[in-house]
């Protein structure tokens, strides 16, 4: 199954390069490398590529040191290594892939290389693009399942926070649940390490009313909007849930600035479905708080694409141009932000179908079931 999703994936970026004139494209980053291959590598100093072309398999381009890594990958691919870096002339990274190269047209380059490494790369006609990054937008089958599973662990930790929840609770020891879930995928041999990531941390307030800071560790929660976040990535893909959550009673002001939270989510989850543009769903967010007076409050645009990354395209801002499409994987998280107060944000991991969407992720959102 595996190797057939893989193929798929070279396939579709094949079809991209057709429509833009290239005939070779590399690819250099870790992620897009693993995309592409289920290899898994630290590049360290040294890089490490893959040359896809039309009519022929896959080259990699790796280090001595991994050459014997890379053989036992899923796919049938050329590989050719080079010494280390530096190496002495005519041994270098970028020589060994300057000679692959030589033989084609007009070569694409992913956008995301390093400006170091694009500057030595050379051919009869070299371009930035951005191909990789355009199909890994839309997940196949195969990808929403490992999406759903990783949504499914971040709400288990999401109400094992929601169990903790007290005014003993120090905020370490939310930052430690997330243990729970990782040995729970080490004993169902369930866990690929080198490509999980496994964090779950909650701001108290008034802290919480800075989206990344970073709270005093040894503080305990008491009176306010408490942020909750679960941010995981598990063998390769990704996913979050956060809520807003009292400890207590929440005053009238900040049962307020909830209900204006949940408002303006359901605004852009109201207009969310295949074919509508990314800054719409924007909009309607920022639109309803604008017309309560609370656009200053608002810090950051209403999401992002999920995937191999928990941020990735397409981005849900005004300033996107980005098209939504069936089978993408987004956030949906409008937050307020009040100093002195706190913040008041809810995040999903939102799959998009052809008339609507669907949750993956499933904590509870109602203000009466997150007072503990």
């Amino acid at each position: 199954m595996l190797e057939q999703e893989l193929n798929a994936r070279i396939s579709k970026l094949q079809e991209e390069m057709r429509s833009k004139g290239f005939d070779s494209y590399v690819v250099s980053s870790r992620e897009d490398i693993w995309y592409y291959t289920n290899i898994t590598y630290s590049p360290e100093e040294r890089p490490f590529f893959i040359v896809i072309s039309l009519d022929d398999k896959p080259v990699l381009v790796v280090p001595k040191l991994e050459e014997a890594h890379v053989k036992k990958g899923i796919l049938d691919t050329n590989d050719i290594a080079y010494w280390d870096y530096p190496s002495p002339a005519g041994e270098n990274w970028f020589e060994v892939l300057n000679d692959v190269l030589g033989k084609f047209r007009h070569t694409g380059v992913e956008g995301n290389i390093p400006a170091e490494h694009f500057a030595r790369i050379q051919g009869t006609s070299v371009e930035l693009s951005n191909l990789v990054a355009k199909v890994r937008q839309i997940k196949s089958a195969y990808e929403i399942e490992k999406i759903r599973f990783c949504a499914k662990k971040a709400d288990e930790t999401m109400f094992d926070i929601f169990q903790k929840a007290s005014r003993e609770t120090m905020v370490l020891e939310m930052s430690a649940l997330s243990q729970k879930s990782y040995m729970e995928l080490i004993n169902t041999m369930q866990l690929d390490p080198a490509n999980s990531n496994l964090l779950a941390v909650v701001w108290p307030a008034p802290e919480s009313a800075m989206p990344h800071g970073v709270p005093n560790i040894y503080k305990k929660y008491g009176d306010g909007p408490n942020v909750a976040m679960t941010y995981y990535r598990i063998n390769g893909y990704a996913s979050e849930c956060e809520r807003t959550f009292f400890i207590g009673e929440p005053s009238a002001s900040e049962k307020e600035m909830f209900v204006h939270m949940m408002n303006a989510r359901n605004a852009a989850l109201s207009i969310l479905k295949a074919g509508v543009k990314a800054r719409d769903i924007d909009m309607a967010a920022r639109n309803y708080l604008e017309s309560y007076g609370l656009l200053g409050s608002l810090l950051h645009r209403t999401g992002h694409g999920i995937g191999l990354s928990n941020h990735e395209a397409p981005f849900v801002a005004e300033g996107s141009d980005d098209l939504l499409t069936e089978n993408m994987v987004i956030s949906i998280e409008p937050g307020i932000y009040v100093e002195g107060v706190g913040g008041f944000r809810h995040s999903d991991t939102v799959l998009i179908t052809k008339d609507g969407y669907e949750l993956l992720t499933k904590a509870p959102t109602e203000l009466e079931k997150l007072i503990f």
